[in-house]
């Protein structure tokens, strides 16, 4: 917001990096649309 500090902000962003970066690492379906995979054409399965 408006009351932020610039180093406030600084930290949030490289946070969010971290954290999204992260998310990827773990996340089969990042790894599939890296690879080109139409996430729309997989045929999921119930648990």
């Amino acid at each position: 917001g408006r009351f932020n500090t610039d180093e406030q902000v600084d930290y949030t962003i490289k946070r969010m990096i971290e954290i999204v970066t992260k998310l990827r690492e773990m996340s089969p379906l990042y790894e599939m649309a890296k690879e080109g995979v139409d996430l729309k054409s997989v045929q999921w399965a119930a648990h």
